[in-house]
């Protein structure tokens, strides 16, 4: 479960430096991202330090923490650094409310706000772990998915510099974390039965994958493909056109 008042402090921290009253032309480093690193350490100096050749997010007594709130594509060759010297655990957010905020581009102030009707889930850290798929069974990897809720900040883009959208559309400004509702982490390869309810069942099928977890088929491929690549899961034969899976030893 996560720590309540550690992540409120982490948002007081990040809001009395400023980043959270700025709004519009935030540019520099991300608000999810600021309170997440303070949520995991407090410590400054543990933060911002060079691992070979690269900066790490965090360096603490519990290894190297890297927040990811993008894609993992350009994390590949860091992880493969990191891996080498230290415990690693990647911290993916994903949004499972998110509140849109409508800023005037003049102003800054609010001019509406309204609760989005999309939803992330934890399945959506898959389809971004093809990139890294091969330390997914490393014994100094561990992968954190953080539940949070969080205000949305849209204002148009000219206000902020950049080229006027079609039909008028707003840009995302930037995610101000309200509140963080879970967090599952995964150690090592069997921890994944916490997202795959059918992990150590014998012959699964996407399908199979899919009602047991109550996800779309697609959201179930997603899974089953980064796994597969990763060697957490190996394909056991088909059962009509669809492969079946297993749990892989290690």
């Amino acid at each position: 479960m996560p720590d309540l008042q550690r992540f409120e402090e982490a948002c007081r921290a990040v809001s009395s430096g400023g980043r959270l009253l700025k709004g519009i032309g935030t540019e520099s480093e991300k608000s999810v991202h600021a309170v997440l690193k303070n949520y995991y350490e407090p410590y400054h100096d543990s933060q911002e330090q060079r691992i070979g050749g690269y900066i790490a997010d965090i360096v603490g007594e519990n290894g190297i923490i890297e927040i990811q709130t993008g894609h993992f594509s350009n994390l590949k060759e860091k992880l493969r650094t990191f891996l080498s010297v230290s415990r690693v655990t990647v911290v993916f957010p994903v949004f499972v409310k998110k509140r849109i905020v409508t800023l005037d581009g003049e102003t800054g102030e609010v001019k509406s706000r309204r609760v989005s009707p999309l939803k992330e889930t934890p399945y959506d850290v898959f389809p971004n772990l093809f990139p890294i798929a091969e330390f997914l069974t490393n014994e100094n990897f561990s992968l954190t998915i953080v539940l949070l809720e969080a205000d949305e900040l849209r204002a148009p883009p000219e206000s902020i510099g950049r080229k006027k959208r079609r039909r008028n559309r707003l840009s995302v400004i930037d995610r101000i974390p309200t509140a963080m509702t879970d967090e599952i982490t995964i150690e090592n390869p069997r921890d994944w039965e916490k997202l795959i309810p059918c992990l150590f069942h014998e012959d699964y099928t996407t399908a199979d994958l899919a009602e047991a977890a109550k996800i779309s088929r697609q959201t179930a491929s997603a899974a089953l493909s980064a796994l597969f690549r990763g060697g957490v899961v190996q394909r056991t034969g088909k059962s009509g056109n669809a492969y079946t899976y297993r749990f892989s030893e290690h």
